[in-house]
């Protein structure tokens, strides 16, 4: 059994912490969250095709092609991690919906767009390797592993009968961010 003691789980939060933060930048589009949680020399392997190489190069890349969406959201579901004193591996099961705008970003890339009102549900996992360097961890290579994924039209009835219902905005002006949870404020 692994040896449990307080800096282990001090370990596995803020490890942890990192994978949360991922989604919340791509969600919020917020570049200096992303750049934050990989190492300057981090590998970010998406496949051959599609993006293998510096994760700071990637996440700039990325930053481009978010346009094409209206909005996206990560969602992490199994995290497992394996850590051995400076060095962590982990596998992290993932759900990310991505409803595409069409427009800005999708002619910026190889990759094969769906048409603008289409969503996309993509499953999958993140294979990481996680270093504590100088005393902070940081993710040094991520590769994305596909399971599964689903495109459909979208379906919108919801909001057009409920239009006060609160919706996300998709940069760092969304109130998450700001912490604002006050009755009437809309966002």
């Amino acid at each position: 059994m692994e040896d449990w003691n307080l800096q282990r789980l001090v370990d596995r939060q803020e490890i942890t912490d990192l994978i949360y933060l991922y989604c919340r930048g791509l969600d919020r589009a917020d570049e200096a969250t992303l750049r934050r949680i990989y190492h300057e020399d981090a590998i970010e392997d998406r496949g051959p095709g599609l993006f293998v190489g510096n994760a700071h190069e990637w996440i700039g890349w990325t930053m481009k092609v978010l346009p094409a969406f209206v909005v996206t959201q990560h969602c992490v579901l199994n995290i497992l991690l394996d850590i051995d004193g400076d060095t962590a591996f982990g596998e992290s099961y993932f759900q990310a919906y991505h409803r595409f705008a069409g427009g800005p970003g999708t002619e910026r890339t190889e990759i094969k767009w769906p048409e603008a009102g289409t969503e996309m549900i993509l499953a999958g996992r993140y294979l990481d390797r996680f270093e504590r360097r100088d005393n902070v961890w940081k993710i040094a290579h991520r590769r994305m592993v596909n399971d599964w994924c689903r495109t459909q039209p979208v379906a919108d009835a919801w909001f057009d009968e409920n239009p006060t219902a609160y919706r996300a905005v998709k940069d760092i002006s969304d109130a998450s961010l700001r912490g604002e949870i006050e009755p009437g404020r809309a966002n």
